[in-house]
């Protein structure tokens, strides 16, 4: 009776592992595009006390400067074939300047998206961002029971004070990597917003702020 216990669990493991299999099996990309919604993680209340000193900041859009500009990255699957992870609102380097304009917003900061010309919806700023894209990307490999995430962000800033014509200068990396069981398109997301929002926060800690003029600390 025994024996026969052990074989009955041992065929319902290798049927439920042939499922699986079989599951994955079906789970071959074929060239689909996933769009993923890029914004900051909100911060906790009391990261809100931040102060600017009243500076106003126009955000302009950023240059796409990437290797790669056609998508945002690619999930290769188990069993062959892409999925091509894409930004939900509009291209990259557009977006970015809309991140980082909530970003600081949700700092304490009086900060607006630029018009062509460079100045916010209050007239002139204090302080104009520029900047170039270069990296922002999210890639997903998918294996055996297992699915490895890894983004990577890269931005050169351009912070131009009205006051004195000053102009402060950085580059902002960030990049990470998860491993997930079963993959979703949000997790990418997740990812990749933890990652954005780690690295504007060095924006706020190599600056202060003295009289409406940025300046690195």
């Amino acid at each position: 009776m025994v024996n026969e216990e052990g074989d009955v669990r041992t065929r319902t493991v290798l049927f439920a592992l042939g499922a699986g299999l079989i599951a994955l099996a079906g789970c071959a990309g074929k060239g689909e595009v996933v769009t993923l919604d890029i914004r900051t993680t909100p911060p906790a209340t009391e990261a809100m006390a931040k102060t600017s000193d009243g500076v106003r900041v126009a955000v302009a859009a950023f240059d796409d400067a990437r290797p790669e500009t056609k998508r945002l990255g690619t999930r290769t699957h188990l069993w062959g074939g892409e999925t091509y992870f894409d930004l939900t609102g509009g291209k990259p380097a557009d977006v970015v300047s809309l991140v980082i304009a909530e970003y600081l917003k949700q700092k304490g900061w009086r900060a607006e998206v630029a018009n062509a010309g460079g100045a916010s919806g209050a007239g002139s700023p204090d302080v104009l961002l520029t900047g170039k894209l270069l990296d922002m990307s999210v890639n997903a490999k998918s294996r055996v029971f297992s699915t490895k995430i890894t983004a990577t962000t890269k931005m050169a800033i351009q912070a131009k004070n009205t006051a004195d014509d000053s102009v402060v200068r950085m580059t902002l990396n960030g990049e990470g990597s998860q491993s997930v069981f079963w993959f979703e398109p949000e997790d990418a997301q997740s990812l990749l917003n933890v990652i954005l929002t780690d690295s504007l926060e060095k924006l706020l800690t190599t600056t202060k702020v003295e009289n409406n003029v940025l300046r690195l600390k």
